[in-house]
């Protein structure tokens, strides 16, 4: 990871009080420390979750801009990121203090460049062992450091390789706490898994018991944005999914990415007075759920062989 620049400021007290950022000078130790948080953050999986800029926002052009701009204008650009985040850190009850970061990494001047934005929660403790020549050991205690990559919190990453996503963002806590992808207008989809699981419940409540296994096989598939998924099972003979893909597509976070295969191994779930009835998705019509009597509800399992206890 070739680092080119580095401005780093700090944001205190939830926003209140900020020291501008400012270029750095770095040597091989430090280019090192913040080029793998950059890795951390660039490293995406097929679960990763995508990330689309707000219309009329201006936080792409901004970071566009970086690429190119000369050590004054880069300090200028990297303070209006960060008041963007001091402001929507002053509404939140848990921000913590933190250096913020404004890395570009890749080769000089080029359009590849990448802008990475960094919120460093400073809160981490540790201690340094040394030798001495005396063959004695000392323990310094150190606070106030930087998280390593592993403990990062909140950064984003521009731009995305994915056609499908205009920003890679690391976020542990989205959905608590979102004043990270509000200061720089944001919407983050949910990852692959919770995709996967709402497209498995809408198969489950909107298509006929009998027809659920060939649903579930022809949604397995199928890989894409979960709106996109939803609307081509309702081409292929599914119309009952037509108006899920329209309520998904109307959200104002991305819909989030659907994976080759993987609902064709998720099990489906009854649950009831803390049982569950699991089944895997051609199994599906075997189920039968019927109010019984006036007296609550009955779930039936038909199986073609006997069921045995266990744990």
């Amino acid at each position: 990871m070739n680092v080119l620049k580095v401005a780093l400021g700090v944001i205190q007290s939830r926003g209140h009080q900020v020291v501008d950022p400012g270029l750095v000078t770095f040597g091989a130790a430090e280019a090192d420390f913040l080029g793998r948080h950059v890795q951390k953050v660039r490293a995406l999986t097929d679960a990763s979750p995508r990330s689309m800029f707000s219309q009329g926002s201006r936080t792409a052009s901004l970071l566009d801009e970086l690429r190119t701009a000369a050590d004054a204008d880069f300090e200028i650009k990297a303070k209006t990121l960060q008041d963007a985040l001091a402001a929507t850190m002053q509404g939140s009850t848990n921000a913590s203090d933190c250096v913020f970061a404004v890395v570009l990494t890749g080769a000089r001047g080029g359009s590849r460049d990448e802008v990475t934005l960094l919120k460093l929660d400073a809160v981490v403790e540790a201690a340094r062992m040394d030798f001495l020549s005396t063959g004695r050991v000392t323990l310094t205690v150190l606070k106030e450091l930087l998280p390593e990559p592993g403990r990062l919190q909140k950064a984003l990453s521009w731009p995305d390789p994915r056609t499908v996503s205009d920003a890679i963002t690391l976020d542990t806590n989205v959905t608590a706490a979102r004043y990270f992808e509000n200061a720089f207008n944001l919407h983050v989809s949910p990852k692959s898994t919770q995709a996967e699981s709402e497209l498995t419940r809408v198969i489950v409540e909107r298509i006929p018991a009998a027809r659920i296994p060939a649903a579930f096989s022809a949604a397995a598939a199928l890989a894409g944005p979960l709106d996109e998924v939803l609307d081509e099972l309702s081409a292929q003979g599914y119309p009952e999914l037509a108006q899920p893909a329209r309520d998904v597509a109307a959200n104002a976070r991305p819909a989030g990415l659907v994976r080759l295969n993987k609902v064709a191994a998720m099990n489906i779930v009854w649950r009831a007075d803390g049982a569950e009835v699991r089944v895997p998705p051609h199994m599906a019509a075997n189920v039968t759920v019927e109010e019984n009597e006036g007296d609550g509800w009955r779930i039936i399992l038909k199986t073609r062989t006997k069921p045995t206890p266990g744990t």
